[in-house]
């Protein structure tokens, strides 16, 4: 349907902006942990040259005074670079390994410009540079140190091109996974929905029989006005038998549509096997008048904690969906007892199979495997919905199994 499409998107693009922010976040913070971390070691660096010793020994070369320094002034460890002494904007003293043109020291220092501490491009090739005021010789100075950073630069764009290939992917890959996942997140919903309409729909209809009675038999009323009521009392009581249906079937919407938030007693203890006597004892009648045997086998004092009175419901529902569903001149069996820590409750019924693809919908609601029973003796197919959310809500189990002589019922139930 297209509002569960439009569900499925909606869950998809927050889950995909949620995600992405989530992953921009954790690869920003790795990006800017290791940029920092060199950027430190840079002006660390830096530093090192600023503070070693800056002392000229050697004659001069060119138009600049160039010292070439002894080799234990700069530790093997360090990467290219060089210092420069700068007075009043003009250079005095380079110390250096580097085979540079003497403009290229002069470019060097015009790129700084005013500002202490940045980075420049020089002959190709990224470097960092560090400023720091130098008396000499009475006279104020500027020393300026430059430390080649190309492959640190090199390996920051590397690993920021890297991190955003890593992030596409990963978002690619989510993407997919989060697809399939909203369709799944989705179809629940969608089941709900669909299973609601259909309750809805098929409460509808049980509605238009008795209604449809009803209407029928006023009709039949208003063509007799001059009859009395004693002569119409057959059309009566047909409108008091739908109205009685309608309103046990109103009763049963309305525990069904409650059922998951009422609360249940877990804890109070009774006596299931009285209950089973006394339901029995009820219904057997009932199945008499309906041609329909009925054998019990109820072990005695088997109590269980629960509600009693919907635990007693269930017992009534299932015996009563046994007569109805019963072959004519058929039997009924009852039975309790205690197996392997549970109370097992089992109602059998002689009649014919229930195919397998019918029994896994047979507590559904408005379910009723034998479309053709009859009107008065159908019901509305909430019974064995009802029996299965009472069971379900105590903790118990319900199962049915049938074969071609008989269907039975199976309850497990705690002991207490």
């Amino acid at each position: 349907m297209e509002m569960f499409k439009k569900l499925r998107n909606r869950m998809l693009l927050f889950n995909m902006i949620s995600i992405s922010v989530v992953i921009l976040l954790a690869l920003s913070f790795i990006y800017f942990v290791t940029y920092s971390n060199i950027e430190r070691e840079h002006n660390r660096e830096l530093q090192v040259m600023i503070n070693m010793p800056f002392v000229p020994e050697n004659p001069f070369t060119g138009d600049m005074n160039i010292f070439i320094p002894a080799p234990e002034r700069f530790s093997p460890g360090y990467r290219v670079s060089f210092v420069m002494l700068v007075q009043n904007e003009n250079i005095e003293f380079v110390n250096s390994y580097l085979d540079f043109e003497d403009s290229v020291y002069i470019e060097a220092l015009e790129k700084t410009g005013s500002k202490s501490t940045g980075k420049i491009t020089l002959e190709g090739r990224k470097w960092a540079y560090l400023k720091s005021d130098f008396p000499l010789d009475g006279f104020q100075h500027q020393k300026i140190a430059f430390l080649d950073v190309t492959n640190n630069t090199n390996t920051i764009r590397t690993l920021l091109l890297t991190l955003a290939i890593t992030g596409l992917l990963v978002l690619l890959v989510i993407l997919f996974f989060s697809y399939r996942f909203a369709d799944k997140a989705v179809q629940p919903i969608e089941d709900s929905y669909n299973k609601q309409r259909q309750f809805v729909a098929d409460a509808s209809h049980e509605f238009k029989t008795p209604l449809a009675v009803i209407s029928a038999n006023i009709d039949a009323i208003q063509s007799s006005p001059r009859e009395t009521v004693e002569s119409q009392k057959e059309w009566f009581g047909y409108i008091r038998a739908e109205l009685k249906r309608s309103t046990k079937l109103v009763d049963d919407l309305l525990y069904l549509a409650k059922a998951e938030i009422v609360e249940y007693d877990h804890d109070t203890p009774f006596n299931l096997s009285q209950a089973c006597e006394t339901a029995c004892a009820s219904m057997e009648a009932v199945l008499y008048e309906n041609e329909i045997q009925m054998e019990t086998n109820i072990d005695e004092d088997v109590f269980i904690p629960g509600d009693s009175e919907k635990i007693t419901q269930v017992l009534y529902i299932l015996l009563d969906n046994a007569g109805k569903y019963a072959s004519k001149n058929g039997k009924v069996w009852f039975s309790l007892s205690k197996e392997r820590g549970k109370a097992v409750i089992r109602v059998i019924n002689t009649g014919k199979r229930i195919p397998s693809d019918e029994m896994k919908n047979i507590f559904e609601r408005f379910y009723r495997p034998d479309a053709s029973r009859s009107h008065e003796t159908g019901g509305f197919g909430l019974g064995l919905s009802i029996a299965k959310t009472i069971v379900d809500r105590s903790d118990g189990d319900i199962f049915v199994d049938s074969n071609d002589e008989t269907t039975t019922f199976t309850v497990r139930l705690k002991i207490a």
